[in-house]
């Protein structure tokens, strides 16, 4: 005579326990409903507003049939630097965008650098960029996206 647990009431069990938790679980999650704080801070914008920062701009170079190809220049997002274009394919002309990383960063208090760049290119040629900032003495570069309009309209219908 062999004296065996009988597991079978026990998985009987534990499955329908299992199934009865799956179909609480989204009823009890959508239930609950937490008041949303009204007194939350918002943003000083006016204390932002005086704050500067260095943006830079890189473009890209397309051939005939609009590929990217590579990197194009690098443009100051500034109304007072905007003759101002830089490679970062060429070292000499890298080393002149560090120096005015450097002569722009050291002003502000917030060591801060944005870049915009195109979307279709390849984030290697980014990358560089953001060497670049470092080694001109950027605490931080931050890429600078936008949102897309389209789907701004749509989620206010």
């Amino acid at each position: 005579m062999k004296s065996d647990i009988n597991v079978t009431p026990l998985v009987d069990i534990v499955l329908v326990l299992l199934i009865i938790f799956i179909v609480i679980t989204p009823a009890v999650n959508n239930a609950v409903k937490l008041p949303l704080a009204k007194h939350a801070p918002k943003v000083d914008q006016q204390a932002d507003a005086g704050q500067k920062y260095l943006t830079l701009m890189l473009t890209s170079k397309r051939n005939d049939k609009y590929e990217v190809i590579g990197p194009g220049a690098v443009l100051i997002d500034d109304k007072d630097a905007k003759d101002e274009r830089f490679f970062i394919n060429d070292e000499g002309q890298r080393q002149k965008l560090e120096d005015y990383i450097n002569r722009n960063v050291s002003q502000l208090n917030d060591k801060r650098v944005f870049v915009k760049a195109d979307a279709d290119l390849p984030f290697k040629y980014i990358n560089e960029l953001f060497q670049s900032c470092r080694k001109g003495g950027a605490d931080e570069a931050s890429i600078v996206t936008s949102e897309d309009k389209d789907t701004k309209k749509e989620g206010g219908n």
